[in-house]
């Protein structure tokens, strides 16, 4: 049995079966290894047993999803934009300056800490990929190439000092072993220091019809009151929240020592907002329903694009492009290749596919009718791209949050 993350206790039931999906972003360079990746069940679920925790029931060795991680935030410029915004707002409501020590959670390949070292030279990166730990050092933005756990940040403290800032974008839903990665938290940071943690959001996710979000490397999918709950458990509280557009809905917390800020009204307004919506219960359940209706949607589609003769590639290849093809059972015969502008990425396959991730300045001579794209979440983004620089004049689908198909022409 699978115990919940945030209690600890063995109490789930499944919400959401999306079937046998591969690890999503282990890209292999070999297409028979690709196609041969084994599957595991990604099934959603929750805990009954008062804290309503979602997450997925059967979870994989962290060290096999992130010893060599291929996803990196540099590759997308909104995301970069959005790092550096961050430091300006910590800047700008706390003030950030060279007397602080920062530490980023989940450091990726140092976007975030580029943008902090005009403010400090006290920053320190946590990432437990060597390779892109080793991208951030070769940059000179130190980094420790480890998971982050609570022995780890009683060796920070001991080695550097107490944090007054911790950040941690996009990690927080990537550990099962969430209640020592909360107790580290507390231990590392200072008496009146500040914890921002973003995490995909729960109610965002529901709202979105985005089960393509949910595979093995997200381990929880956080609501407001249960991250509440974990932080309160360790004598921490949230005191601002906000709720952001970046990717598919993000929340943006605030979290101090209990005591040191006075919590603002956004708190208490989500909380209200998320029992109004029964966030757990109804909102769930009819998201669930939702997505069966989604998949039947795509496959209609498909089959009358096919019957066309039409060719169907796609754009992106984020780690949601593994649980859309996954649970389509697509294959070569309906998307023929994808498009991304990681390099670490192109030559390699999508897991669990024959499908061969390129270069988008291939879109130009290969003139696919349509481009299928998986990274929906940078929509604005990728559109001006696919138009301006890689003379993309065809059908863009769009599968999430509704199902549309757009000329490149009309943009």
């Amino acid at each position: 049995m699978t115990k919940c993350f945030l209690c600890e206790k063995f109490d789930l039931i499944p919400i959401l079966d999306l079937g046998l999906s591969p690890i999503a972003n282990n890209l292999e360079s070999d297409e028979s290894k690709s196609k041969n990746s084994e599957k595991i069940p990604l099934i959603l679920g929750k805990c009954q047993d008062g804290c309503g925790h979602i997450q997925v029931m059967q979870h994989v060795d962290q060290n096999v999803i992130f010893d060599n991680y291929l996803y990196t935030s540099s590759v997308s410029t909104t995301l970069t934009k959005h790092l550096s915004e961050i430091t300006l707002h910590l800047d700008k409501k706390f003030g950030l300056n060279d007397k602080k020590f920062v530490v980023d959670i989940g450091s990726n390949d140092g976007t975030f800490l580029n943008s902090v070292k005009r403010y400090t030279s006290n920053f320190l990166g946590i990432d437990p990929a060597k390779n892109l730990a080793d991208i951030a050092n070769s940059k000179g933005l130190n980094t420790l190439n480890s998971f982050f756990t609570n022995s780890v940040a009683e060796q920070v403290v001991i080695e550097n000092r107490r944090a007054d800032f911790i950040v941690s974008t996009n990690t927080f839903a990537h550990t099962p072993k969430i209640r020592d990665f909360v107790k580290g938290l507390r231990t590392l940071l200072s008496s009146d220091g500040v914890i921002v943690i973003e995490v995909h959001y729960l109610g965002a996710m529901l709202n979105s019809n985005a089960f393509d979000t949910i595979y093995h490397e997200h381990f929880s999918y956080w609501s407001l009151s249960n991250l509440v709950k974990i932080f309160s458990d360790f004598d921490l509280e949230v005191f601002d929240v906000e709720l952001l557009p970046i990717h598919h809905g993000q929340i943006r917390a605030f979290i101090s020592h209990s005591g040191i800020f006075k919590p603002k009204k956004s708190v208490l307004d989500l909380l209200d907002k998320e029992m109004n919506q029964d966030i757990h219960g109804e909102l769930l359940y009819n998201f669930s329903e939702q997505v069966s209706q989604i998949k039947n949607n795509l496959r209609d589609l498909f089959t009358k694009i096919r019957s066309q003769g039409k060719i169907i590639s796609g754009y992106g290849a984020p780690a949601k492009a593994a649980t859309m093809l996954s649970f389509l059972d697509f294959s070569t015969s309906d998307i023929n290749i994808i498009y991304d502008k990681s390099v670490l990425k192109q030559g390699k396959y999508l897991p669990g596919t024959s499908i061969m991730i390129a270069s988008p300045d291939r879109i130009s001579i290969d003139r696919p009718d349509y481009l299928f794209l998986f990274s929906w979440n940078f929509l604005d983004e990728i559109s001006n791209e696919l138009k301006e620089k890689f003379e993309f004049s065809g059908n863009l689908i769009v599968p999430i949050p509704e199902l549309t198909i757009t000329n490149m022409n009309e943009l």
